[in-house]
């Protein structure tokens, strides 16, 4: 069995490797690279706490403020900022929504001057939704996200060749991407055969028309376990059939 992993190339190697050990052959094909931002040294100034919902927005850059509470959006921030050095973490369930309302709890550990790490394309409007519990954060853009072109090769000629059997889509700006790649190849290629596996509803909406032509199986919570089960539950049916 062979499977696509689309996730940034700093990103990628945690689920490669767990897919490895299923007996699964992946190949890497980054669909978004990651470019990170300097953060202006005025924003961070005075700060009371931190808010991350990627890991992508850390970086040893923040080595100065490890001493802020730090609010993550679930597992995989939290383990990246206590690698920075980070020891106040206070971790969500593992989306952006679902972290509101931890912090509308947590007030006064967020201070008067809270400061959110994001990226220049977000998923969820965390700073809306605080604005309208009357938290308000100051944004600083940490890094910006930067769409592929092109398909890499490798996964262009298994494509035509029907040899992929399933893509993991982890945000809904990487299955527009896939979809918009897919649809531009010539000739065109079949995706009846390749099970697309998506992190949430909103990544599989992402996927647009292709959605309806191919296979798609959707995570019960947006997160690497969940993603694996998701590559076992498939396994399983392969087998069965």
């Amino acid at each position: 069995m062979h499977v696509v992993v689309t996730r940034p190339a700093g990103d990628a190697e945690p689920l490669k490797s767990r897919i490895e050990a299923l007996g699964w052959r992946v190949t890497l094909a980054p669909l978004i690279e990651i470019v990170p931002e300097a953060i202006p040294e005025d924003i961070l100034r005075g700060a009371t706490a931190l808010i991350a919902t990627s890991r992508n927005a850390l970086s040893e850059a923040l080595k100065s403020a490890t001493d802020l509470p730090l609010f993550v959006v679930g597992p995989g921030t939290a383990a990246a900022a206590r690698e920075i050095g980070f020891t106040k973490v206070i971790e969500g369930p593992g989306t952006g929504s679902e972290l509101v309302p931890i912090l509308a709890s947590r007030r006064a550990e967020l201070g008067a001057r809270p400061v959110y790490l994001r990226g220049d394309v977000v998923a969820f409007d965390i700073e809306g939704a605080l604005a309208e519990a009357g938290i308000h954060v100051r944004a600083a853009n940490a890094y910006r996200s930067v769409a592929a072109e092109h398909l890499n090769p490798a996964v262009i000629k298994a494509l035509q060749n029907g040899n992929i059997d399933a893509v993991t889509l982890m945000s809904p700006r990487t299955a527009q991407t896939w979809a918009r790649l897919v649809a531009n190849l010539s000739p065109p290629v079949q995706l009846s055969g390749v099970t697309h596996l998506c992190l949430s509803e909103r990544v599989a909406e992402a996927l647009g028309q292709p959605e309806k032509a191919c296979n798609v199986l959707v995570a019960s919570y947006p997160n690497l376990e969940e993603m694996i089960a998701l590559v076992k539950r498939l396994a399983a049916n392969s087998k069965a059939e």
